[in-house]
């Protein structure tokens, strides 16, 4: 019996991190996932050859694997063991054409979409994942460190389990016996955050070996990564619009915000990940495994806003410098946008009066105002989440001759825990003067030092307690078999996959009213100061910076520790007349499912020489599911009860595909794909109850949420071509891609009256329909035939055109889909050579539709015509465009031993979105400052 062991050590310092992933994403001959095989290793230079390691070798790997694939595939394959081209798994994919990310509200990249749709589904070395009562797997979940690829396929094939309608992303961990050698790799890295101006910590360790024994070769593997973030992101919001003729100013003509908002978000991140894997090769045909993961996520931070509310009894507005940018609408008494209510009769009518109803008005956004004796909201909203799951898997692959089979079985825990405390102070201003639009952002001016004083804060609107727990669990089981056949049809595969999904939530929401009056209310006389309250010093704390307040003023807050630590969330309580200890769940708030999917498929793959230099191969195939489903729930009956209400469905679905690929020579391959595929309603959206949040906040909204037990799984029919160009050093691709979905889940808010109170209640319905359609373009090269360290250049690039459109009966119908911009580019400057190997990678995507606000009382353009069809007009925000720029240097000191520095978005990108209508164009909404990063690794391995 022979043992061998290896050893690796990194470890980094600050400064940038940053690069450019590759293209290329496939599968075996077979149509399987393909595995990541580190064994091939790198070539030697013997005569001509070109040695090829690090982000070449990584390249080409991903570019093999886009030439072999059957389907629509690009992949992402790690530099070394632990390395990814970029810091984050969305952060790399944001290169792959077709794909567009978005920045998240802890300044790190998420929202992945592929080709315009969120609906992707995730899975991990081919098992389903996802987390808690989602579809959706947090990407964040998962380090890149521990990845060795990243699979997106774009069109689907039998085999491929059913449930992203976009498509899959498909995350490879590493196996023991994609390793030649026993290794061991240590990993350390700095990163520190401009605007947050921390530098935190990321380490990461791989060991692996294999083992020849009396019962055949044993290999395992061992990987685990932490990693510490802190975050600052800020925001400045004009949010919404309301007419200045009602109270307090009773002044006609202009439209303004209802609320200055400056909400700095700050806070920390910590991830722990562990993989592991186990393979025995039993005999030469068998080989038996068993592997497992657990990710840890936590998210402790806080929302904090110095809000100014004009629309506050006494304020008056003075110095007005009128704009040129109006709406011609109707207005509601109270300033803002009709909504359509409804009798008992279910007759429905505009909430306007007669007089209003002849008389729209035109009005129009001042360029700057000051307004006198307003009030500042200032509020904590303070958050501690955590997320962990757990999966263990195992099976069988059997290899004799013509016949493959895979027995693989996984069990998958997920569990979420939100601690959601927010707790408003507020004051006087004396004044406070706006600029509306200076280089895309707002800019406010308070004289004084009011915000940096405690001396006059009162206590204000309520204290919100939300504790929530989400739990899931995902058994699944399948079986693929196929043979290699003689003739036109040389494989044929079936397979069966059985999987059990339950998912169920727990909350409370407590929104507890504050003792006293209200500052910028009628009951403001008895407002309590926060000094008469009794709460300790450490209630109050400066909060973060607000950059476009004063030019980053802190203003005193709500202490989120405070407020996040069992004695002083007591104390608090206290204070409103709430017991100590957290709320009991509400059970009327409380929903569970449990699903159940039986899926079977058969394909066959064919292959045909059409002449001496062309050759014609594909598959065809059909995937059939059964979904059953049961979701639960409970809704409030007399005497404080609740009845246990229950909704069951039944669903039969057919998946057909067919491929084609024309090889031309040995460098062209033209390809033709049709797929229909499916994807499942969320659990959270098919929750028959309703759930309403009534605010306590005068100028801020009553909401409710309502789920709909009808609804249908989304479809889609997609037709893909493809032409693909290989020559030595590069390739060159383009895609074409159309897609057209029916049952198109859209959840939309509407202003309802319950119980004589107004709420903007989002309900999810199958009204939609949409289209998309594209062309991708990619390419990558090495310029080899230039002399001596030239050589060593290369380029890469990708475009997508996308064009989308919303139809059907959705009331955003002749709108783009939401988040998806018409144009997206990177390109990427390379180099490797002597040890080097860089990146220079710039990543653009223009405007794109940012928000669907229809259900906001935001005022809006209404024509006559608008009130007689009685129904509420779109009302959407976009974001405007830019582009980040990252680099990643790295050098190799010794074959052991390799150093890096990198950065994030180093030009300073910002993201700004903004309402646009006739007249009432580019108008700001929002201003978030984005993250520049630097960071500094090293690699050791032996």
């Amino acid at each position: 019996m022979k043992k061998q062991t290896g050893f690796a050590a990194a470890v980094s310092v600050i400064a940038l991190v940053a690069s450019v992933p590759a293209w290329g994403q496939s599968t075996d001959a077979d149509g399987t996932v393909a595995s990541d095989t580190l064994v091939d290793a790198p070539q030697e230079n013997t005569g001509d050859a070109i040695v090829v390691t690090g982000i070449r070798r990584s390249l080409e790997r991903a570019a093999d694997i886009k030439r072999e694939s059957v389907q629509v595939v690009d992949a992402i394959v790690a530099q070394d063991i632990g390395k990814l081209p970029d810091p984050t798994t969305a952060a790399a994919l944001q290169r792959v054409p077709g794909v567009q990310v978005s920045v998240n509200r802890n300044n790190e990249l998420g929202d992945v979409r592929v080709r315009g749709l969120p609906d992707v589904l995730t899975t991990v070395n081919g098992r389903e994942v996802f987390s808690t009562i989602g579809r959706n797997f947090d990407l964040q979940d998962m380090p890149a460190e521990a990845l060795s690829r990243v699979n997106v396929f774009k069109s689907q094939t039998a085999e491929l389990t059913e449930g992203g309608l976009a498509g899959v992303i498909d995350l490879q961990l590493n196996r023991p016996f994609n390793f030649r050698d026993p290794t061991v790799v240590l990993g350390g890295r700095a990163n520190y955050g401009d605007r947050v101006d921390k530098i935190n910590p990321q380490f990461s360790l791989l060991a692996t070996d294999r083992w020849d024994t009396g019962i055949g070769e044993i290999g395992a593997l061992i990987n685990g990564t932490y990693s510490k973030s802190d975050y600052y992101r800020a925001t400045t919001v004009l949010f919404q619009r309301r007419s200045t003729n009602t109270a307090p100013f009773n002044t006609p003509g202009y439209v303004i915000p209802g609320i200055l908002q400056n909400f700095p978000q700050q806070g920390f991140i910590e991830r722990h990940q562990f993989n592991g894997a186990l393979q025995w090769q039993a005999s030469p045909s068998l080989e038996v495994y068993a592997e497992g993961f657990y990710t840890y996520f936590r998210d402790r931070g806080s929302r904090n806003g110095a809000n100014i509310q004009p629309f506050t009894n006494g304020t008056t507005i003075t110095d007005v410098t009128p704009g040129t940018s109006c709406i011609n609408t109707y207005v509601r008494s109270n300033g803002n946008n009709p909504v359509i209510q409804t009798d008992a009769e279910g007759n429905k009518s505009w909430t306007l009066t007669q007089a209003q109803l002849d008389n729209p008005v035109e009005l129009c956004q001042p360029e700057s105002m000051t307004f006198v004796n307003l009030v500042s909201n200032q509020t904590t909203q303070a958050r501690d989440l955590n997320q962990r799951n757990k999966q263990f898997a195992g099976g069988l692959k059997y290899e004799e001759g013509r016949l493959n089979a895979v027995l693989d079985v996984a069990y998958q825990t997920s569990k979420y825990e939100l601690q959601n405390i927010t707790s408003d102070i507020g004051q006087r201003l004396p004044s406070l003067t706006v600029t509306m639009d200076n280089d895309g952002h707002a800019e406010y001016t308070v004289p004084g030092d009011a915000l940096l004083s405690r001396d006059n804060l009162y206590i204000r609107n309520a204290l919100i307690q939300n504790f929530t727990e989400n739990r899931g669990k995902l058994f699944q089981a399948k079986g693929d078999v196929d043979y290699d056949l003689d003739g036109f049809l040389s494989n044929i595969a079936v397979g069966v996959r059985y999987a059990h999904r339950s998912a169920e939530e727990q909350a409370v929401n407590l929104n507890t009213a504050t003792p006293g009056g209200n500052i910028g209310t009628g009951s403001e006389a008895t407002a309590v100061l926060v000094s008469d309250t009794g709460l300790p010093d450490d209630f109050l704390v400066l909060g973060s910076r607000a950059p476009d307040l004063n030019n980053g003023s802190r203003f005193y807050i709500p202490n989120p520790d405070f407020l996040l630590s069992e004695d002083g969330l007591d104390a608090a309580r206290a204070y409103f007349g709430l017991p100590a200890g957290r709320p009991d769940f509400d059970p009327g708030r409380a929903f569970d499912a449990k699903e159940d999917t039986l899926a079977a498929y058969v394909q066959g793959k064919y292959e045909t020489d059409l002449s001496n230099s062309i050759t014609l191969d594909g598959v065809v195939g059909v995937r059939y599911i059964r979904t059953s489903r049961t979701i639960g729930t409970f809704v409030e009956a007399e005497g404080g009860e609740y009845d246990r209400l229950t909704a069951d469905s039944v669903d039969h679905d057919w998946l057909p595909n067919a491929t084609a690929r024309f090889r031309i020579g040995d460098n062209i391959q033209v390809r033709f794909g049709y797929a229909k595929s499916l994807r499942r309603p969320n659990f959270e959206a098919l929750n028959p109850a309703i759930t309403l949040n009534q605010s306590n906040n005068p100028l801020v909204q009553s909401t409710g949420n309502a789920g709909n037990p009808d609804l249908k799984a989304q479809k889609s029919e997609s037709l893909d071509a493809t032409f693909e160009y290989y020559f030595p050093s590069g390739y060159v691709a383009i895609a074409g891609y159309y897609r057209d979905i029916t049952d198109r889940v859209i959840t939309s808010g509407a202003v309802e009256m319950i119980d004589g109170v107004d709420y903007s209640v989002a309900r999810p319905r199958n009204v939609g329909q949409a289209t998309l359609k594209g062309i991708e373009l990619s390419t990558q090269y090495f310029f080899d035939f230039l002399p001596g360290a030239l050589s060593g250049l290369g380029v890469q690039g990708a475009f997508t055109l996308a064009d989308s459109k919303v139809g059907g009966d959705d009331p955003l119908a002749g709108y783009p889909l939401q988040g998806v911009s018409k144009y997206n580019y990177t390109v990427g400057l390379l180099y490797e050579k002597s040890g080097i190997n860089a990146r220079l990678v710039y990543t653009y995507r223009s405007k794109y539709l940012s928000l669907d606000a229809t259900g906001q009382p935001t005022l809006r353009p209404m024509t006559e015509e608008t009130i007689a069809s009685l129904e509420v007009p779109a009302l959407v925000t976009y974001a405007r465009g830019g582009g980040r720029l990252d680099f990643n240097i790295g050098y190799d000191i010794t074959d052991q031993i390799r150093v890096d520095v990198g950065g994030t978005n180093i030009l300073g990108n910002n993201t700004s979105t903004y309402y646009d209508y006739p007249g009432y164009t580019n108008i700001n909404n929002e201003m978030a400052y984005d993250e520049t990063t630097y960071s500094v690794g090293v690699r050791i391995k032996f």
